[in-house]
């Protein structure tokens, strides 16, 4: 009897003597029982089906896709083990496996074995669920305690800053897997570290007085010169022009040394005048510590009608600051021209219609009835307020500091209120206890009251009680969350950050646990602004944006790219899926939709009618625009570019793990990268150098299943341009044209990306239940596994009801046993 058959055994028969099974098994001797002779049976079919159909590419000697089945145990007890028979389970349904080129089974040895494989799943779910610990933690993301800290006390803390918050392991795109989020001492030093600023900022000695500072175009670029402007009869007409490239400090006078850190308004006074070729300036205030941009603003307002841009930004000293037009156009600084504004020459800009003041050599910006040649920026003033404590702040902190002359037990009242908020669960007196020692301890050695609280705050802040969410208790197991579990699993899928008062006083009177109250604080969670963390942060992760950029691309390449295009990029399908929640659509729309979702910088990268004003925008599809849903959208098609060229296969493994919920298996190793083509050759496309690839054995079953999915999108360059052509520098020839068809692996065929996209919103019962996935791991926290099938299925049926709807789902979700189970 092999190994293998007598694991299962021991399984499947516990208490039996294995050693008597074995002439019995081989003289086929009837089992004492039926289901016993039924678990033999189905052993003995799958241990066949293996070795006939898998171990020539699944063993010892070689494991494609770094997959192994002859050391698999049967233990389907053990949740790893059960999900590696699920993987197997669905490679073997979905005909992935085994290869075209090796013998099919039959219809019914399928049947056979994944009948087989899913009965034992089933009947080892008990013994794998009692395996979990009544405890479960999962550690704050970077972003959750920073959105924690300013709900908490009214603080800004940005944990990206160096020295910060360590950054957080990423799974398929989410950083909030608790699995992952593991704690080491360098966590535990920075969170003391970060708990002190936080508490420093929210309770300093002196609260810094707030003032308003304004520079006018005079004081930015020509001060002491007022008086001979006014004789002049120009003053009220000086501006500071910036041209694509040009620069100024953003910061004047006082400013230039700000004397206290903390959180300022910004506004300026700007036109915003579009180049002869449509394009239109963009403002980017740039950190020059940082080495990024803090805001960013395309801007489209005619001279004569200048908008006033207003902005918030939490300022740490040191600082520096600079406006910029960044827009990529080729403007050169060299010659004796206008660009001597900039270099002290003195001469003075006052309108596109007049250059009596500036240099007529120099180069021609305006035509002669004044339009812009160049995308230009007008600065009028410049204004910063702060630093800026608002009293919704203060009421935040109110009642967490005792009076100078308090005692412990005002303290200890503090230190009751605070850790409630902050650990968002009443404090049992035993915690609380520790912290007021730490009080009487410093009161103890001559600290001043404000000191010693200031210490056990910090003591707070640091604990894993607030850094950690924790659900069950270590003294009793259960199966459901508690009312205050529940309140913080709601508010950290949502909002990213603690419970609000009606959350947290629903928790107190047990009233959450209710499905009518629940559905009640769903509402009205989904309702306010807060929303905004939970559209931004699960679209970020779900479609693993944080890839966008990593390759920059090749500005011989693609001279039009700039940083505003990679951020647009970025905030594109943020945006998009904004839209969608706050309009309660379909996620149907999420594939196919004759709308998007565009501020101008994108607009004139698709090749869209130019708009109307700045920001981000609705705007109807024409067929011809080859846009619609998140598919096509640049960010997406370039985060899985190299740089210099799109890549197929990378762009299919994207649409397989995002849209299909399936990861598919890693290359064997030492695979060669696709050859460049040779220079007397004829040009070839990346699909054509591919398809040579794939033809190798080791590399044909995988590609057949990924490279559809990715050259479906060849219409769309590196950068996400459309394109019916694809460029090919090395070679003879022309440039080959774009070849976009392909079929599915269920033999279903497209001509082009928009029969592909019709072709995935037809099959939308398989995409909902794949994006009904991705909600239940962000928001639990955790991989979902074979054993949350069956839950995942009924959330996606019951918002299937609603033309799965965005809320109808996220609402099935919340009030499903999967949601309320520890």
């Amino acid at each position: 009897m092999s190994r293998w058959l007598t694991a299962v055994l021991a399984r499947l028969l516990p208490g039996c003597l294995l050693f008597a099974m074995g002439p019995a098994w081989a003289v086929g001797a009837e089992p004492a029982t039926a289901a016993a002779g039924e678990a033999v049976a189905g052993a003995t079919l799958a241990r066949g089906f293996i070795e006939q159909h898998c171990l020539r590419c699944h063993d010892a000697k070689r494991q494609e896709g770094e997959f192994r089945l002859d050391t698999l145990a049967a233990d389907f007890t053990n949740e790893q083990g059960a999900n590696r028979w699920a993987e197997v389970m669905t490679r073997i349904n979905a005909a992935e496996m085994p290869p075209k080129d090796e013998p099919r089974p039959s219809a019914a040895e399928i049947a056979g074995i994944v009948g087989w494989i899913a009965e034992q799943i089933t009947a080892g779910q008990a013994a794998r669920m009692s395996r979990r610990g009544p405890v479960s933690l999962y550690r704050l993301s970077r972003d959750e305690y920073a959105a924690t800290v300013l709900d908490l006390l009214g603080v800004h803390f940005d944990p990206t800053l160096p020295g910060a918050l360590n950054e957080d392991p990423r799974w398929h795109g989410f950083e909030r897997i608790g699995a992952l989020l593991t704690l080491s001492p360098s966590h535990v030093d920075r969170y003391v570290k970060a708990a002190d600023t936080v508490l420093g900022r929210a309770f300093p000695a002196t609260e810094p007085k707030s003032t308003l500072r304004k520079a006018d175009a005079i004081d930015l670029r020509h001060s002491g010169k007022r008086q001979q402007f006014e004789a002049q009869g120009i003053a009220g007409r000086v501006r500071v022009p910036l041209w694509p490239d040009a620069e100024m400090n953003a910061l004047f006078g006082d400013f230039g040394r700000p004397e206290n850190s903390g959180l300022y308004r910004c506004r300026i006074r700007v036109s915003g005048l579009p180049g002869l070729d449509g394009r239109v300036p963009h403002l980017s205030v740039w950190h020059t510590g940082l080495k990024q941009s803090i805001y960013d603003e395309d801007v489209v307002a005619a001279e004569d009608a200048p908008v006033t841009l207003e902005f918030e930004t939490y300022l740490t000293l040191p600082v520096g600051l600079s406006l910029r037009n960044e827009t990529p156009v080729v403007f050169s600084r060299v010659g004796n021209h206008t660009l001597n504004v900039l270099n002290g020459g003195g001469l003075v800009f006052l309108g596109s219609r007049d250059m009596s003041q500036t240099n007529p050599t120099g180069f021609k910006l305006f035509t002669d009835d004044g339009r812009a040649i160049y995308p230009m920026l007008l600065v009028d003033s410049i204004e910063w307020e702060g630093p800026i404590v608002t009293d919704a702040d203060r009421a935040k902190r109110a009642g967490f500091m005792p009076a100078a002359d308090g005692g412990v037990a005002e303290s200890r009242a503090c230190l009751e209120r605070f850790a409630a908020k902050a650990w968002r669960r009443p404090a049992r007196p035993e915690e609380l206890a520790r912290y007021v020692r730490v009080v009487e301890q410093e009161l103890a050695a001559k600290e001043p009251l404000r000191t010693a609280h200031l210490a056990a705050l910090t003591a707070m802040l640091a604990s894993k009680n607030f850094f950690y969410l924790q659900e069950g208790d270590a003294t009793a197991r259960r199966g459901r969350v508690d009312a205050w579990e529940l309140a913080s699993r709601l508010s950290y899928f949502f909002w990213g950050s603690m419970p609000d008062e009606p959350l947290f006083a629903a928790a107190a009177s047990g009233r959450l646990l209710e499905r009518q109250e629940l559905e009640a604080q769903l509402s009205r969670m989904l309702g306010d602004p807060k929303i905004s963390r939970f559209t931004t942060s699960f679209t970020r992760q779900w479609l693993q944006l944080h890839r966008l950029g990593i390759f920059p691309p090749d500005m011989r390449l693609y001279p039009d790219y700039d940083l505003w295009l990679e951020k647009s990029m970025a905030l594109e399908p943020a945006a998009f899926f904004a839209e969608v929640f706050a309009t309660n659509g379909s996620i149907r729309e999420f594939l196919v939709s004759d709308w998007a979702l565009v501020n101008p910088r994108l607009a004139a990268h698709y090749r869209l009618p130019a708009l109307p004003r700045t920001g981000f925008q609705r705007v109807t599809l024409r067929p011809e625009d080859h846009r619609g849903g998140l598919l096509t959208q640049a960010g997406v098609l370039s985060l899985t570019s190299d740089g210099t060229r799109h890549r197929p296969v990378h762009r299919g493994v994207w649409v397989s793990e995002a849209i299909f919920g399936r990861t598919p298996p890693p290359p064997p190793p030492n695979v060669e990268p696709l050859p460049p083509t040779a220079a007397d050759k004829p040009k070839a496309t990346v699909r054509m150098q591919l398809e040579a690839h794939s033809t190798q054995a080791a590399c044909a079953a995988c590609h057949a299943a990924i490279d559809p999915y990715g050259l479906a999108f060849d219409n769309y360059d590196a950068i996400g341009r459309w394109r019916t052509e694809e460029t090919v520098a090395a070679g003879i020839g022309t440039n080959p044209p774009v070849n976009a068809s392909g079929t599915l692996p269920d033999g279903r065929a497209f001509s082009g990306p928009d029969d592909f996209r019709r072709l995935l919103a037809d099959d939308l019962d398989g995409f909902a239940r794949s994006f009904v996935e991705q909600l239940a791991t962000f928001a639990l926290r955790r991989a979902m596994t074979i054993d949350d099938a069956a839950a995942l299925d009924a959330i996606a049926a019951a918002g299937k009801a609603d033309g799965y709807r965005l809320r109808t789902l996220l609402q099935a979700l919340v009030t499903s046993d999967l949601f309320l189970a520890r």
